[in-house]
């Protein structure tokens, strides 16, 4: 068998996040707790005020999870990691409102017995129109709290059908940010879990920005490329694609989508879509002008792009064509799933160091986070997984590994890079950076970074609302 040398890798070191005075911390949580929300430096928001919409008899749901949000909470799950819950004021140095009885919105008897009979269609819509006549007191609340019981759960879901996505579909080109609570929220043993979830995506949801990410340079931006399938509206049962794209700042603080539909596409043996030149410069095109108008109409010096097929030849090319030589353009392929273990290497040296790394026996711990393995001249291997130093809330000098209940071993992502020049560092820096950039999320990193996160969400919002097209939106309605 032919087996050659790993060639030199190397550990990248956890990315910080920029909290309230320029302060950082590698932990999303204790940098709340020390410093305070990144938007503290604007003053905003310096209330949020919330507004519940629930059937009559379950109203008293949103009333426990705001009365909860304001106390504290000691974690019970994953305590290596999880802080105390400090309360909603004393996090994010606002205020959270009480919920006023003119922004008490019940939602209609009749749509029990619409979930009762499996009447997905009318249920939802019943939602909406609710949504549509909250909007009548818009100026009264910054997020809408919409409590989904169990009793509905069977319509939650079917073939072509997603209610929590449908309300987010809807309710976006409504301008209304809405959080949806379920049983689940109210029954998890766990509640600094579900406090610091809810806390810090409603806090983003009403304008806030809880962190910003350190080390990228101010004039990159990124975007993140999906797809939505959709039944062809002259019914004739051929479908067509949706290309949804994401462009934000690398501070994370500039995310916008925009969804564009994409007429000539061809598909891979596997179902894989993929654009023409034409389509691709269009999509490209777009996203610039949605960048531009958010900078003064400066253009990027470099504009990284993300997807999980390959960029064809075609799209490369296009890439390339729709900015000017000003600016570098970078396309990378992320895999999630890799069969890494099948690679035909052997383990050879860490690029900082000047020894071989051998042991007699395994670690005790996993693989750190932030390990990039070159295996070609433009392949990576990436852990975005893995022992994670600096973060342990109960002992400074112990690693976290959140995933080593269910998974004892880390897996990395599979980056190939279609354009671009340079090594693997900066590149992998960036994406690795992008992981913990999800205010929608709690945790210490995601195992991709968010422009995938974002884009995929996205892709499936879209699938219930093909009007959503063309426009552009701040993520905060998706999230």
């Amino acid at each position: 068998m032919d087996v050659r040398p790993l060639p030199p890798y190397v550990t990248l070191s956890e990315p910080e996040l920029i909290f309230f005075g320029d302060r950082k911390d590698k932990h999303p949580l204790r940098g709340l707790i020390d410093y305070g929300p990144f938007s503290l430096r604007h003053g905003a928001p310096s209330i949020v005020r919330p507004a519940a919409m629930a059937p009559a008899g379950d109203m008293r749901r949103i009333e426990g999870i705001v009365s909860e949000l304001r106390a504290t909470a000691q974690p019970r799950e994953a305590t290596n990691y999880y802080p105390e819950y400090p309360g909603f004021e004393a996090l994010f140095r606002t205020r959270l409102a009480t919920i006023p009885d003119k922004v008490r919105f019940e939602l209609p008897a009749d749509l029990d017995r619409s979930a009762a009979a499996g009447n997905t269609a009318e249920l939802a819509q019943g939602i909406i129109d609710a949504v549509s006549r909250a909007k009548l007191s818009r100026a009264n609340f910054d997020v809408l709290f919409v409590y989904l019981p169990d009793r509905w759960s069977d319509c939650f879901e079917g073939e072509s059908f997603n209610l929590h996505d449908f309300l987010k579909a809807y309710c976006a080109p409504m301008g209304i940010p809405i959080q949806i609570l379920n049983q689940a929220s109210a029954d998890r043993r766990c509640r600094a879990n579900v406090m610091w979830g809810i806390s810090v995506a409603v806090f983003a949801k009403a304008g806030g920005e809880p962190w910003k990410l350190s080390g990228l340079s101010p004039h990159d931006a990124f975007v993140g490329l999906s797809y939505a399938m959709q039944p062809k509206r002259d019914g004739s049962g051929q479908d067509y694609t949706t290309c949804c794209s994401q462009v934000f700042d690398p501070d994370g603080t500039g995310f916008r989508f925009v969804a564009y539909d994409a007429k000539e596409v061809t598909r891979d043996e596997r179902d894989n879509p993929y654009l023409s030149y034409f389509e691709m410069q269009a999509v490209l095109s777009r996203c610039l002008s949605v960048y531009q108008d958010g900078h003064a109409g400066r253009i990027p010096k470099k504009i990284t792009i993300h997807k999980t097929t390959p960029f064809r030849d075609e799209e490369v090319e296009a890439a390339i064509d729709s900015f000017n030589e000003a600016t570098e353009v970078e396309l990378v392929q992320i895999i999630q799933a890799t069969d890494w273990r099948g690679l035909k290497y052997t383990v050879g040296k860490q690029a900082r160091g000047n020894q071989p790394r051998e042991r007699a026996t395994a670690d005790r711990f996993p693989v750190e986070r932030g390990l990039v393995v070159p295996i070609g001249d433009d392949e990576a291997l990436l852990w975005t997984q893995g022992n994670v130093s600096g973060v342990n809330v109960q002992n400074p000098h112990y690693g976290v590994y959140k995933e080593a209940v269910l998974k004892p071993t880390p897996s990395p992502i599979r980056l190939r890079r279609f354009s671009g020049d340079g090594g693997w560092h900066d590149t992998s820096a960036a994406i690795l950076g992008l992981t913990k950039m999800d205010w929608n999320n709690n945790t210490l990193y995601k195992k991709v970074p968010v422009t995938l996160v974002y884009s995929s969400v996205f892709a499936q919002i879209v699938q219930q609302n093909p009007s959503l097209v063309d426009e552009v939106f701040d993520f905060r309605a998706f999230m």
